[in-house]
């Protein structure tokens, strides 16, 4: 009698968790969990190489008087700031100035000369060929005069360019000759940017669609100026841009290099908090028929600076990506889909 009684009480306790078990499962299988979705964006989006550069001067500007003599003035120092046309230095000119008087006097009284033959030419008291002569004798002291008054305005030196006094290497009452470098200025109308890049990314440099540097925080526009086809000793090829506006020489600067065509990344973009791992594999969870999720193991490329995920692989643009509520999720859980709320700043949920 006591075999039979505690056999019945353990089928009786067997048949009671059996019942508790069903329950349970029935309960899970009867909870739905609310979700927010996504559709995946289409993206084709270029790849932006980062180097560094440094701003040098378009050249460097050697200036010298066209005419010899002694310095009276030097109007700039070192480190100014001039303008193309600006006058940086002169000559003594009291020479120069009396060959203009000089030839000035000459010019002036063959000119009156020449006059007074021409009258007697017309009225055929002077033959023709004495009256060529008296001309061309003209046109000589003529040439001789402007060419004085050349040599006068080469003794102020002006500036051919915009530019920066880099150095100055006379004094004033010191003589110098003709051509002899006074003072170099640097060339600041196209400062360029010049950057040393690897050969991968020079292999692909005709597939760049924009390059861009930055500096104190400001983004300045480039334009490629020249390339060398010979790589340095480092194995780096020298490439040269333009810059939109205006850097100091010697400045370094961090070059962006945007890389199109078939470099570019393209694929589908996710928010990245809807991506998660498991055993080494990516997952996303999507929801399919009836509101169940099923998890789609994907392949990414990158995270873009505005957080989200460049997925290569693995979903469609037509996909409900679960973007909130990941975690909390199982293979084949039903859910029910959810809209975002105002209140969910940054779409963190």
């Amino acid at each position: 009698m006591k075999l039979i009684k505690t056999n019945a009480i353990a089928l009786t306790a067997a048949v009671l968790l059996t019942a508790c078990g069903a329950g349970d499962k029935k309960e899970n299988a009867e909870k739905v969990r609310n979700v927010m979705t996504v559709l995946p964006l289409n993206r084709q989006e270029s790849v932006v190489k980062n180097f560094s550069g440094v701003v040098k001067e378009n050249s460097t500007v050697s200036v010298s008087f066209r005419t010899p003599g002694q310095i009276m003035r030097i109007l700039v120092k070192e480190g100014a700031h001039v303008r193309k046309g600006q006058l940086l230095a002169t000559l003594d000119t009291k020479d120069y100035q009396l060959q203009v008087d000089a030839a000035q006097t000459q010019y002036d009284q063959l000119k009156n000369e020449v006059e007074r033959l021409r009258k007697l030419h017309e009225a055929n008291s002077l033959s023709g060929n004495d009256f060529e002569k008296a001309t061309s004798g003209l046109e000589q002291l003529r040439i001789k005069l402007q060419n004085a008054k050349n040599q006068l305005s080469y003794t102020q030196l002006t500036s051919p360019v915009d530019g920066t006094v880099q150095k100055v290497n006379f004094d004033p009452s010191e003589m110098v000759s003709a051509g002899m470098p006074v003072m170099d200025i640097l060339d600041i109308r196209n400062m360029e940017v010049e950057v040393n890049i690897p050969d991968d990314v020079y292999r692909l440099l005709f597939n760049t669609t924009e390059a861009y540097c930055i500096a104190a925080g400001e983004r300045y526009n480039l334009h490629k100026k020249s390339v060398l086809a010979k790589a340095d000793a480092n194995q780096l090829f020298t490439v040269k841009y333009s810059i939109d506006g205006h850097l100091s020489a010697g400045v370094n600067v961090d070059v962006f290099i945007e890389m199109g065509g078939d470099v570019a990344v393209s694929g589908l973009s996710i928010p990245a908090h809807a991506v998660f791992e498991d055993g080494g594999k990516t997952y996303v969870w999507v929801v399919e028929e009836n509101n169940i999720v099923k998890r789609h193991a994907i392949t990414t490329n990158s995270v873009d600076s505005e957080g989200m995920a460049v997925v290569e692989s693995g979903i469609t643009a037509t996909d409900r990506v679960v973007k909130a509520g990941v975690k909390a999720l199982h293979e084949g859980d039903k859910v029910k889909i959810v809209t975002q709320k105002n209140t969910n700043v940054g779409d963190l949920l």
